[in-house]
């Protein structure tokens, strides 16, 4: 099974700093030749400065995408089920490139330029400066995506307005942030499971000088359902480790006060296109989730065990 495609990108032009290294990483399956190369040859579309990487320890794999304009980084750091863990593929594509800005996105999701227009806005707005500037955005879910659509961001956009369904909010499939943004005290959760993008942007919005963007009116994002019903729109959800970032948060004692602000609607900046076409950043606050700024308060497992033995003395 060989990959094809008729883009592409010769890293020796690249004269200065990338804007961006949009990186991923899949294993090798005959169901996702389509979806993969859709991704591959859209990716290489996106722009003359971006860096495109996939992680993974597949030889033959690796061959076939160097082939087609991408570079490739190893596998180092997996959780106990073996998926790639998050944090270190930041650290590893930090280490690697020198961009302005690093994004990981899932691998079955295609972007058009409106991605590399949203990004060049906010670094000229007021919050380029921040260290943690954090952009994010929803996706349409679109089944049967072909490769002239995948490759012509028309025929893209025409696909998601004609049988493309836009996401609910908690579903974020790719985080895009700076060599600065404090990755650090992130815990090791895995790519590709529930959990990762609501604990990531729930953290980040609740800051209390939040930099966090909601690019998704600007910037679409498809994501290629390959799967029949509810399985396919949530694959994460289909996997025998499903809950792994779950269960991780849980043992760290992350409680569900969180996962209410997880949600591109939390996001206190978002973009928008004027009449123009001219892409501005606007201010959430009147414009916010109720959910996104209530205060609850937060039962830690310390706080539970207290009230349990508060209770018990009483009792005695």
């Amino acid at each position: 099974m060989k990959f094809k495609s008729n883009y592409y990108y010769n890293s020796r032009n690249i004269t200065k700093k990338s804007l961006l290294t949009l990186f991923t990483s899949w294993s090798e399956d005959k169901g996702k030749y389509i979806c993969r190369n859709n991704t591959i040859n859209n990716w290489n579309l996106l722009h003359e400065n971006v860096v495109r990487i996939l992680f993974t320890n597949d030889a033959a794999l690796s061959d076939r995408v160097k082939s087609m304009g991408w570079k490739v980084l190893p596998i180092t750091k997996v959780g106990t089920t073996g998926v790639p863990i998050l944090k270190y593929m930041f650290y590893a594509t930090m280490a690697a490139e020198d961009s302005l800005f690093y994004a990981y996105a899932n691998g079955d999701i295609l972007f058009t330029d409106g991605l590399i227009k949203s990004i060049k806005a906010v670094k000229k707005s007021k919050l380029g400066g921040a260290q943690d500037l954090l952009m994010i955005g929803r996706r349409y879910d679109v089944r049967n995506v072909s490769k002239n659509e995948a490759t012509n961001y028309y025929k893209l956009i025409t696909a998601v307005k004609s049988r493309g369904d836009l996401h609910r909010p908690e579903g974020i499939d790719y985080f895009i942030l700076k060599k600065t943004y404090p990755l650090q005290d992130f815990p090791d959760l895995v790519i590709g499971r529930i959990r990762i993008d609501t604990y990531l942007v729930s953290v980040a919005v609740s800051s209390s000088h939040s930099h966090v963007v909601d690019i998704s009116k600007t910037s679409v994002a498809v994501h290629q359902v390959t799967l029949p019903g509810k399985t396919g729109v949530d694959e994460g959800r289909s996997k025998h480790d499903a809950l792994y970032n779950v269960k991780l948060l849980e043992s760290k004692n992350f409680i569900k006060f969180y996962l209410r602000r997880g949600s591109t609607m939390c996001a206190p900046f978002y973009t928008k296109r004027s009449k123009n076409m001219t892409i501005s950043i606007k201010d959430r606050k009147t414009d916010m989730h109720i959910r996104c700024t209530e205060t609850v308060k937060i039962k830690t497992k310390q706080t539970i065990d207290n009230n349990n033995n508060k209770n018990e003395k009483g009792n005695s």
